[in-house]
């Protein structure tokens, strides 16, 4: 096993894809942990052990810890928290009995809730855990990392904020599809604050520093882009530069009415994915007539806004990263003009415009 071995978890996510590409074009060993590995085609390419690494699995867990001397902790968890809270202790600790040097876990500025302003670090946390189950999920994640901290464990907790770029779906691929679509689900007004993106390179940079960094051992650092531009200056360059200048905005009232009705088939559709998702993927799989209803509902669902959608959209926060610059050296490198030109380049290479 070579001096330094890192493992990155949800290595075939957006995140955890990009950081073992940037890892291991920087020369360190990488060990990549999937879930399932039909997850892995993106990282497959590159000469890397990729390991099975299903979190709730503690056998998986502890072999996939064995021998490094760092973890990325970039896994995805939207399960309900008592699952996800397991899987983190599981995780926790094997990287303690593997003495790792470091582990970098990947919170989420949604643990601030919706506050306005700068907000740093000495922010609390939002009392009702904001408005998601993501936001309390990823809140009971960083109470358990202290738990550890306090017991010894070398945890860096970063807080990114929107992270776009290649092989995002969220916040680039939807984005684009939205937009090519000829209509945007926002009515102007709707979207006016604050934006706060960050490009997948400029998170990977601080990832990087949190690794090496001996000061960042127990803290917690936000991670955000350098720009303050709004969502809508957002969506006009990413339109812009799919050579998509004007497109059509229902109204206000329009827009927040199919918010609130599209509520309940939303709801539903997660309640089956996270009790019942191995059930739901093999009617997907068996049955055209259930594909095809499936796709079409999600197509529908993406070109409606979400009530949770108008309140980002209408946001002033903006999450500072003073501490992430005094402490480890933490410097934003993309501009909105530069990440964006990358992010349509990879859309225009996939064949998405």
């Amino acid at each position: 096993m070579p001096a330094e071995c890192v493992l990155v978890t949800g290595a075939g996510g957006f995140i955890g894809g990009r950081a073992v590409e940037v890892l291991h074009q920087l020369g360190l060993e990488v060990r990549a942990g999937v879930k399932r590995w039909s997850s892995g085609a993106r990282i497959g390419r590159l000469p890397i052990e990729i390991v099975q690494c299903d979190l709730a699995d503690p056998l998986q867990v502890d072999a996939a810890c064995d021998g490094v001397t760092a973890i990325v902790h970039s896994a995805v968890n939207l399960q309900p928290v008592a699952d996800a809270e397991l899987q983190m202790r599981n995780l926790l600790d094997a990287a303690a009995r593997h003495s790792v040097r470091r582990f970098v876990h990947l919170s989420t500025m949604e643990v601030y809730g919706e506050p306005s302003g700068d907000v740093d670090e000495s922010h609390g946390f939002d009392a009702a855990g904001g408005h998601s189950h993501y936001a309390r999920l990823k809140i009971r994640l960083e109470q358990i990392c202290g738990e550890y901290i306090d017991r010894g464990l070398p945890i860096v907790i970063l807080r990114p904020t929107i992270v776009y770029g290649p092989f995002s779906e969220a916040w680039t691929v939807e984005v684009a599809q939205r937009l090519l679509s000829g209509s945007w689900p926002l009515p102007e007004q709707a979207a006016d604050g604050t934006c706060n993106l960050l490009y997948v390179d400029d998170l990977m940079a601080a990832v990087l520093l949190a690794l090496r960094t001996h000061g960042a051992v127990g803290e917690t650092f936000n991670v955000n882009g350098g720009e303050r531009l709004t969502w809508n200056e957002y969506f006009h360059a990413v339109g812009s530069a799919l050579g998509v200048e004007r497109w059509n905005r229902p109204s206000e009232m329009t827009a927040r009415a199919g918010a609130w009705l599209t509520l309940p088939m939303r709801k539903s559709a997660k309640f089956l994915l996270q009790r019942y998702q191995r059930q739901v993927m093999a009617l997907y799989q068996r049955s055209g007539l259930a594909k095809q209803i499936m796709r079409k509902t999600e197509r529908f669902l993406r070109q409606v806004p979400t009530p949770a959608e108008f309140r980002r959209c209408s946001r002033t926060a903006f999450y500072v990263t003073n501490k992430a610059a005094r402490v480890l050296g933490y410097q934003p490198r993309f501009s909105t003009a530069r990440g964006v030109a990358l992010s349509v380049a990879w859309l225009k290479h996939e064949g998405y415009a």
